[in-house]
C-alpha cells in the first residue's frame, strides 16, 4: 500500500466518521427539541400525580391500580404487598393471577420512569 492509498482510506472513514456523528447528533436535537421538559424533574412528578386516581374502582388499569395503592401506602412495597392491596379491595380476583399482572405492569412502570426501584433483601421494593 502507498502513502497516498492509506491517506484517503483514512479521509474516507473520517468522513464517513463525521457523516455518522452529524446523524446523532441530529438525532439528539430533535429529541431534546421534542421533550421540552427534558429533565425536570417537577414537571415529571406532576405528570405521575396527574396519572394516580384519586378512587379506587375495578374498571381501572393494572398501573393505575399499582400507582393508587402505592399512593396511599405512602412507602416502598414488594410485589406481593401490592398484590395483597389491590386482592383486599378486588377479592374476586384469582391471586396467581393477581401477581402476574402486578409484577408485569411494575416493570413497565419501572422501565418508563413512572416508578422506583429499591433494592431489598435479594427482592426489589418499588415506590413512587
Amino acid at each position: 500500500m502507498t502513502d497516498e492509498l492509506i491517506i484517503q482510506q483514512l479521509k474516507d472513514k473520517e468522513a464517513q466518521l463525521l457523516n455518522e456523528l452529524n446523524k446523532v447528533r441530529l438525532a439528539l436535537q430533535a429529541f431534546i427539541n421534542d421533550n421540552i421538559n427534558f429533565g425536570n424533574l417537577n414537571f415529571q412528578k406532576q405528570a405521575i400525580n396527574d396519572q394516580i386516581p384519586a378512587t379506587y374502582t375495578p374498571d381501572l388499569t393494572y398501573a393505575a391500580k399499582i400507582l393508587f395503592v402505592l399512593a396511599n401506602e405512602g412507602k416502598p412495597l414488594l410485589v406481593d404487598d401490592i398484590a395483597n392491596a389491590i386482592h383486599a379491595l378486588e377479592p374476586e380476583i384469582e391471586p396467581s393471577r393477581l401477581h402476574k399482572n402486578v409484577s408485569y405492569n411494575l416493570s413497565m412502570l419501572a422501565k418508563y420512569s413512572k416508578i422506583k426501584k429499591h433494592p431489598f433483601n435479594r427482592r426489589i421494593k418499588y415506590s413512587l
